[in-house]
């Protein structure tokens, strides 16, 4: 019961801080967008249904009430936004879960289209993000604590504790996007020169085609997995 209380109190939290602040989508032009998965028409976000033809159901989700599927990190993953959330359209808003196993890791990456929130439901993590100048900010983080990581900059989150831990992460966008550091570089589709990934790390070319096996064959399923890209 206490869990589920500090579970709501924590959305409580995150949602009244980004209403707070301005998005960093467009401001909406009317009172709701209901996002029409069906229509053909192409725009920066998803088109609306049409009047009333909307559900209480639009407005709702269960997308981050259980943890996600695991991966090679040791978190999982699980997100309400636009895309299983549709009355999310146009309102610059989304969420996400993260579970941490212990020592688990949700690697250095950024999101270009939104600053990120961070509550912490349960553990102690170590929180970072790196600055357009190269300087390093992290902090521990404990049960009740925010932190909050700038738009577009490198960050994470590292489990330090000895227990599993969960963390609530708000976006002031319906879609953030992710770049995940080590993905990007070692497992894009197609793939950056071995030569170029060697250079730039300073490393070999038989070091960089060691590091693609291990990560190019992973189904890895991130808090900003293919839902919130």
């Amino acid at each position: 019961m206490a869990y589920m209380i500090l579970f709501k109190v924590a959305i409580t939290i995150l949602t009244i801080t980004f209403n707070k602040v301005s998005a960093s989508d467009p401001d909406p032009l009317q009172d709701i967008c209901v996002a029409d998965y069906n229509s053909s028409i192409t725009v920066n976000g998803f088109s609306c249904k049409r009047n009333f033809t909307f559900t209480p159901e639009d407005f709702a989700s269960m997308g981050i009430a259980q943890p996600g599927e695991p991966n090679i990190f040791g978190t999982r993953v699980a997100v309400a936004n636009v895309f299983n959330m549709p009355g999310l359209n146009t309102l610059g808003m989304s969420w996400s879960r993260v579970d941490f196993d212990p020592d688990g890791l949700n690697p250095p990456h950024t999101h270009p289209r939104a600053t990120e929130i961070i509550f912490v439901l349960e553990g102690q993590l170590r929180a970072g993000f790196i600055t357009t100048d190269n300087v390093f900010v992290n902090k521990l983080i404990t049960k009740g604590e925010v932190f909050v990581f700038p738009r577009g900059l490198i960050h994470f989150s590292f489990n330090v504790g000895r227990g599993n831990a969960t963390i609530i992460v708000a976006f002031n966008s319906q879609n953030p996007g992710v770049q995940v550091i080590a993905l990007s570089m070692f497992a894009s589709r197609p793939q950056i020169p071995d030569d170029v990934v060697a250079r730039a790390f300073q490393t070999s070319v038989e070091e960089v085609r060691a590091i693609r096996a291990r990560l190019v064959p992973t189904n890895v399923t991130m808090e900003h997995n293919q839902a919130i890209m």
